[in-house]
């Protein structure tokens, strides 16, 4: 079947819609293509009509990828789903592992990424890539954000790695997106087609005001409250869009009694359900467990990154099949997956900057009102800012309605950035002299946007001697390489001044718990740190002064040139409270930290735990290659060193094994000695303990 009439039958229309019609005509099948189009307008059809071109007629790999874990899994269950069974198509989720070369992915048509991994694939010379026939680059327009730098670099290499490339960047509506096609030698199909008309509008007392009409609806107890009723009597749901986490759960909680008195039986039956699921995410549940899994029950959550990913994927669900009302998120969930309401609902266009409360850019409202109208249910969605002042209303309008939304510049010039990429694409082979590098950065999107590059080559030259001073890379009169400390670097995916402290730790004799944890903490990549509070400094400056014995850098030094210092010593003491086995709830409590927050954090830490290991086996410091590991795995599992064994096992975790521990079982051999009654008795769990005796039975 021709490849036009298998994509509308597996997603079960007769025509494509204007903008996939553009596409198409425009040389879809055959041409590098930037399509810059309203969200919800079918972007992901014309993915799908690129890919099977390249997999069925071509018989090429295919590529996509995009800014967030939770955007490329859902469009790789939806690609499967509909075509990899009928049409024998392999298709892959890769989105972890960043020291990994891929191989076994070399067996797939097309690869589900991120543009991180993706990056660290190039970085470890994966030679399947240059068997790519299709890159699909979603949200290309993330060019101007501070992960901008990867998928230029990304873009960059791949264009240098294989001429013959087809490219197709998928962007909402941005101005410039002329200049990003132009670097891409790109057709640009521009369309403001979308299936659910959008209408953005400033709520003031009691109305809606849309550039031609008014909305009145009833008044409740505040602004939020009111739209939140009117909402609901009109059979529809929406999300509210906060400038803080703390302000998402305040606002949830409020709208609580609103939906709780207006769930219908069957609605209750399955809320209570999955707030059982979330009650039960974690081992012990936290007080955020608890204030969510009420939530849920009640029909409303919010959602930002202190959830746990199980707790976001069920209320993400619940959302979609409309059993939850609302949700009251950070504007993350905007850039996200796909989860349209008929509102959205933004009280407040600011947030803080460090520098006090300044204005979201106008592309951020955009991405947000695009959320706005469920295709199949809806005929219109609305975007609503809500106003104090008539002032206030004109000015949103002006700025926000009307506005022009900025241009994507490239973030390439930033030393940080330009540090962590030019070691890469040294260690790769795609620069190996000044000449060669002249050649790449004319090629990246930076370089089309500068006439002149004399700034960033100064820029350059200077890394350059920064990287070689590392030990890095080696430079002659002709050549710069990477030594091979500095390839292991590249590799790991560190930044090359993070992994120049590690070192320096390294070479270090004295080490503890504590100055272990210091080092993962005084890492590029561990950061954002967390705030100490006002009144803990005075506490933390005496501590750290009185024993500066307890880290690995000369504290009386680093206290007058490192800023940062007292929120690192912070967060390596939350780092040592948990491989202490002091209670989750404890955690969140003293450090103000969510468990979600924590969780990140924590697999960040396994991360860095594992690179700090690789950088001492290639510099083969062996004292540290015990205590790293032991390290290692009591971050994973939150235990004292006398607990890893017993938490090798699945459903056995910091909890359950000190339970066991005190029981007298301390051993894999002693558990095997344990009969399945006296298992069950001591985990008080039935289930828990017939897993954990198959799992013993497979060892023998």
């Amino acid at each position: 079947m021709e490849i036009l009439e298998l994509v509308k039958k597996h997603n079960g229309f007769n025509s494509f819609n204007p903008m996939q019609e553009k596409a198409i005509n425009a040389g879809l099948l055959e041409h590098n293509i930037v399509v810059s189009s309203p969200t919800a307008s079918g972007k992901t059809v014309v993915a799908e009509i690129a890919s099977l071109n390249n997999i069925l007629n071509k018989h090429k790999k295919v590529v996509y990828t995009c800014p967030l874990r939770a955007l490329a899994s859902e469009h790789y269950n939806d690609f499967k789903e509909k075509y990899s069974k009928e049409l024998s198509i392999k298709a892959v989720l890769s989105t972890g592992d960043f020291d990994s070369s891929g191989k076994y992915l070399s067996s797939n048509d097309v690869i589900f990424t991120t543009f991180e991994k993706l990056n660290s694939l190039l970085t470890h010379r994966a030679d399947w890539l240059s068997q790519i026939g299709l890159l699909i680059v979603d949200e290309i327009h993330t060019l101007g954000s501070d992960r901008g730098p990867t998928i230029e670099m990304v873009l960059t290499k791949l264009r240098f790695l294989n001429k013959h490339l087809q490219v197709l960047g998928l962007s909402a509506t941005i101005p410039n997106a002329k200049e990003i096609s132009k670097w891409l030698g790109a057709k640009l199909v521009e369309s403001d087609y979308r299936p659910v008309k959008l209408r953005e509008g400033v709520f003031l007392d009691g109305e809606i005001f849309f550039e031609k009409d008014v909305t009145s609806i009833s008044k409740h107890q505040d602004e939020l409250s009111s739209i939140a009723l009117d909402t609901l009597s009109r059979g529809k749901q929406a999300l509210f869009f906060l400038n803080t986490r703390k302000r998402s759960e305040a606002t949830a909680k409020k709208l609580a009694s609103i939906t709780s008195a207006r769930l219908n039986q069957r609605e209750k039956n399955v809320l209570e359900g999955a707030s059982e699921k979330i009650l039960n995410a974690l081992e012990t549940p936290t007080e955020q467990c608890r204030t969510l899994a009420s939530l849920v029950k009640q029909g409303v959550s919010f959602h930002n990154a202190g959830l746990l990913e199980k707790q976001r994927r069920i209320i993400e669900d619940l959302f979609k099949r409309n059993y939850l009302k609302f949700i009251c998120s950070t504007p993350t969930l905007a850039q996200g997956i796909n989860m349209p309401a008929f509102r959205v609902v933004m009280p407040s266009p600011y947030r803080y900057s460090g520098f006090g409360m300044e204005r979201i850019p106008v592309s951020e409202w955009k991405q947000v009102a695009g959320r706005a109208g469920r295709p199949k249910y809806d005929s219109e969605g609305e975007a609503i800012l809500v106003a104090k002042t008539e002032f206030e209303k004109d000015d949103y309008f002006d700025y926000f309605i009307n506005g022009e939304v900025e241009d994507v510049e490239s973030k390439l010039e930033s030393e940080f950035q330009l540090r962590f990429h030019l070691l890469s694409i040294i260690s790769s082979g795609f620069v190996f002299d000044l000449e060669s590098a002249e050649k790449f950065f004319s090629g990246t999107f930076y370089g089309s946007q500068m006439e002149n590059l004399s700034d960033l080559f100064g820029k350059i030259t200077k890394i350059i001697s920064e990287l070689e001073e590392m030990q890095f890379v080696k430079t002659t009169e002709k050549r710069i390489d990477a030594t091979p400390l500095g390839k292991r670097v590249a590799e790991l995916y560190l930044d090359p001044s993070s992994a120049h402290k590690i070192i320096q730790t390294l070479k270090k004799e004295k080490h503890n718990d504590l100055s272990y944890l210091f080092m993962i903490a005084n890492t590029t990549e561990f950061r954002p740190l967390l705030t100490v509070p006002k009144a803990m400094q005075s506490e933390l400056w005496e501590r750290v002064t009185q024993h500066p014995e307890e880290l690995p850098v000369d504290v009386n030094k680093e206290m007058f040139y490192d800023d940062s210092l007292l929120s690192k010593y912070w967060v390596s003491l939350l780092l040592k409270e948990w491989i202490d086995e002091v209670r989750e709830q404890a955690i969140v409590d003293s450090y103000n930290v969510q468990p979600g927050i924590l969780r990140a954090k924590l697999k960040n830490a396994d991360w860095l735990a594992y690179a700090c290991l690789e950088l001492a086996k290639i510099l083969e410091l062996k004292t540290h290659f015990l205590p790293l590991v032991k390290i290692r795995k009591r971050l994973q599992h939150g235990v004292k060193e006398e607990l890893v064994p017993l938490c090798e096992l699945r459903g056995i975790g910091r909890v359950r094994s000190r339970m066991l521990f005190r029981a007298n079982v301390k051993t894999i051999a002693d558990l095997k000695k344990l009969d399945a009654k006296d298992l069950e008795k001591i985990l008080n769990s039935p289930a828990i303990a017939v897993s954990v005796k198959k799992q013993l039975s497979a060892r023998k």
